[in-house]
């Protein structure tokens, strides 16, 4: 054979678009005139096939190896899914995910030459882990499949435990608001497996006031998603009807039928009643494991308006018949191009340490949306660093944060 794909992007986990996805080839042919591998790059083989990329790559001096880098072209093809934009949605949410390969052929002495040879199918995702966190392997923690336990949902926030019992004061509560919106989504890299999504209510003292199950069936890899706000969990078609009545916590995790046990970790839940004379600010954004989190600041807020003016001159006479006219209210100097553009300075309530962690992402995200009165609107958080303090024992500090309005306004004139 003269080319060998030596290594390639595994098909058990779906791929990270926003990490290396790399392919060593090699050939027998290197010393060839003019040797290049001609690397053909297609969307979806299995349904359209669509070819999106045409690249050409030489091997590397004093070698007979050369590396494919096709990351920058499959971000390109793949998108963020947030059906909470559109409006709440009844029992889960099913998004296909898009698949890529690779077609290679040599080509020397100025002709394509031999045979093609044909990559695996991968799939892709909207995600950007750390280089650390991908080299790691630690982005395959949040892809659940049959018989692997314990793994995350796309989430920022680490307020979850392997088991959906045994709760205490001790675990990591995430605060939420009785009428926050809140989805949960989820990647399972295996074509199929049989699992529910489980729902535990608890009272102040963690005694459980119901179990209810949201069967799933059987379900293919895909992108998975679930409104679990207080005011939407209720509408889902439940095996029993969860119990809100003295509710105080929640908890919600992904169940695997086969093996009996949770395939994800639950995710827990503190029902936050408190009031505040402040404005709420509900704000919701894409994390780096390609789901999306929400969380509430409520702490003192401030408002500005950027005002921008460009003003011209006229002149302040008129013609009144065969006669020149002046009044008071002749305008000498007028603006003719005034924009707005609205900026809001936001604090939080005191913070726990995995509550600083889950909002870093907040601060890098490059898509954030407000849940603002008028419905959801895209704004800009300005942050340019990003403090995480520490706390050895129970909260740390409040973090604000400056957002400003994606769409900027005009005034007549």
């Amino acid at each position: 054979m003269a080319i060998t794909i030596q290594d390639q992007p595994s098909t058990t986990y779906i791929r990270p678009a926003f990490a290396p996805i790399e392919y060593l080839i090699s050939s027998t042919n290197t010393a060839q005139t003019g040797f290049k591998i001609v690397c053909k790059i297609y969307l979806n083989p299995a349904a359209a096939n669509t070819l999106i990329s045409t690249q050409s790559i030489s091997a590397r001096p004093s070698s007979t190896q050369a590396i494919l880098s096709i990351q920058d072209i499959v971000k390109s093809f793949v998108s963020s899914n947030y059906t909470l934009l559109d409006g709440d949605t009844v029992d889960v949410t099913t998004t296909a995910l898009s698949y890529f390969r690779v077609v290679f052929q040599e080509y020397y002495n100025g002709a394509l030459q031999g045979s093609t040879y044909t990559s695996s199918t991968i799939p892709a995702y909207n995600s950007s882990p750390t280089y650390l966190q991908f080299a790691s392997n630690k982005f395959q923690d949040y892809q659940i499949a049959t018989s692997a336990l314990e793994k995350n949902l796309l989430s920022g926030f680490s307020n979850h435990i392997p088991v959906i019992n045994a709760f205490s004061a001790n675990d990591k509560w995430l605060k939420v608001k009785t009428d926050q919106k809140i989805q949960l989504q989820w990647l399972q890299r295996n074509a199929s497996g049989n699992f529910q999504v489980w729902l535990r209510t608890l009272n102040s003292s963690f005694t459980a006031l119901t179990t209810s199950v949201l069967d799933l069936t059987t379900t293919s890899q895909n992108y998975f998603a679930l409104d679990v706000g207080r005011q939407e969990l209720p509408d889902h078609t439940w095996s029993v009807t969860p119990n809100f009545t003295g509710a105080k916590y929640y908890a919600i995790g992904i169940y695997d039928e086969s093996t009996l046990e949770l395939a994800s970790n639950a995710y827990l839940y503190e029902i936050d009643e408190c009031d505040t004379d402040y404005t709420n600010y509900e704000l919701h954004w894409l994390n780096r494991w390609g789901g999306f989190d929400s969380f509430v600041f409520d702490g003192k807020s401030k408002q500005d308006v950027a005002i921008s003016k460009t003003l011209a001159k006229y002149s302040v006479d008129r013609v009144s018949g065969t006669s020149l006219s002046y009044t008071t209210s002749a305008q000498r100097t007028r603006p003719f191009d005034t924009s707005l553009s609205e900026a809001y300075s936001i604090n939080s309530r005191l913070l726990s340490d995995f509550e600083i962690a889950g909002l870093e992402d907040l601060s890098t995200s490059p898509e954030v949306y407000w849940n603002s009165p008028s419905g959801f609107v895209s704004v800009n958080v300005s942050a340019q660093t990003y403090e995480r303090k520490k706390s050895e024992d129970g909260k740390v500090f409040s973090l604000s944060l400056n957002m400003t309005i994606d769409n900027s306004d005009k005034r007549q004139w």
